[in-house]
């Protein structure tokens, strides 16, 4: 009996990385939320659901205790990501605030 470890996801890897920040493009609605341009997130984690089909990035938001959710459905392009979300570099600056 084998103990190596099972891929859940072999097709798609996350593009976010945890603890960096990511700043909205563009105003958009989500399965389980909702994002405006220009606001700023520090990913946190994911998570694959097999029953729904989808994933969810998690995200969270100063001043929000609760995080905020992309989902993505698992037939769609996960490129899509850098339409809606762009990374920020690690030094935050006055407008990233």
């Amino acid at each position: 009996m084998s103990t190596a470890p099972v891929e859940i996801r072999p097709w798609r890897e996350c593009p976010f990385t945890c603890g960096r920040r990511y700043r909205v493009r563009q105003t958009f609605a989500a399965l389980r939320d909702s994002f405006t341009a220009g606001e700023v997130l520090t990913f946190d984690s994911d998570a694959w659901s097999r029953y729904d089909g989808i994933t969810g990035y998690a995200f969270r938001q100063p001043g929000r205790e609760t995080l905020r959710v992309w989902d993505i459905d698992d037939d769609v392009d996960i490129q899509i990501w850098q339409q809606l979300f762009e990374e920020l570099a690690d030094t935050p600056t006055p407008n990233d605030a």
